[in-house]
């Protein structure tokens, strides 16, 4: 819905997720990335070279959603969710969270009970292609220190 300034927040974030997915494009360890659905991305979706991150996976994935508010002057909400074929399953999360203070967190998978453990986490940006990049630089340490 378009307000009288003229922000429409389904613009907003398909324009953000589609930078995502340019982004995502960009790096080594990405297969290819598709947004969903194509004319109005909810999410984008990417395939990863497990490989290349460290990991013993056949097959990896990394989901990202993206909501840029109601308002232009709501802090978006996101994450960036990693998961793969042996289990491994954690994401980066800036919305808000009982588990947590604040808005931003860390949460993964533990393998005892399949619950999540959450841990706060603060990003450096809210910028899209910023926000992207700052937890593929995560990434690889995060899947060794998990694997270990």
């Amino acid at each position: 819905m378009t307000g009288d300034s003229g922000y429409d927040p389904a613009t907003v974030t398909h324009r953000a997720l589609r930078e995502i997915r340019r982004e995502l494009e960009r790096h080594p360890a990405v297969a290819g990335a598709r947004g969903f659905p194509p004319d109005g991305h909810a999410r984008v979706e990417a395939e990863l070279r497990a490989d290349r991150l460290g990991s013993d996976a056949e097959g990896a994935s990394l989901t990202v959603r993206w909501f840029a508010g109601e308002r232009a002057t709501d802090r978006p909400r996101f994450s960036v969710h990693y998961s793969d074929d042996t289990g491994t399953d954690f994401g980066w999360h800036h919305e808000p969270n009982p588990h947590v203070d604040g808005w931003g967190h860390f949460q993964r998978r533990t393998d005892t009970d399949d619950a999540y453990v959450y841990e706060p986490y603060s990003f450096s940006t809210h910028v899209p292609s910023r926000v992207i990049w700052e937890v593929l630089s995560m990434l690889e340490a995060t899947i060794d220190e998990l694997q270990a």
